[in-house]
């Protein structure tokens, strides 16, 4: 197929894997509420050093926490939360989705303060 065929994840949490194998990058959720961590993920990820290895291998350990919290509950309301937290927009959703519980607040504050978002 060529150079100009590339192969994006939907996956934010296979992310470093699927780019190791020929991925270029992926259509993110976790971007929304940590952009300078994912694009320095993707960018690191990318490359084929050894030090740019190493380095999105770190930042992806800082992001896991934060690709799980957000898929603990149905999408957007976890990510809408996380955003209220940034003081991005408030975390109210419309039917037929509801806001999240609040065990779910905690594991997405948790995961926002380890990636020091918070």
């Amino acid at each position: 197929m060529g150079k100009d065929f590339i192969q994006l994840t939907g996956n934010d949490d296979n992310a470093f894997e699927f780019n190791q194998r020929g991925g270029v990058g992926a259509i993110s959720v976790t971007a929304n509420i940590a952009p300078k961590l994912c694009s320095e993920f993707q960018k690191h990820s990318v490359k084929d050093d050894k030090d740019s290895i190493a380095e999105a291998k770190k930042l992806d350990k800082i992001l896991q926490p934060i690709h799980y919290s957000m898929f603990i509950e149905s999408n957007p309301s976890p990510v809408k939360y996380a955003a209220s937290l940034l003081g991005m927009c408030k975390p109210t959703v419309r039917l037929p989705l509801v806001e999240i519980r609040e065990e779910t607040k905690k594991k997405i504050s948790d995961a926002l303060k380890v990636a020091k978002l918070l």
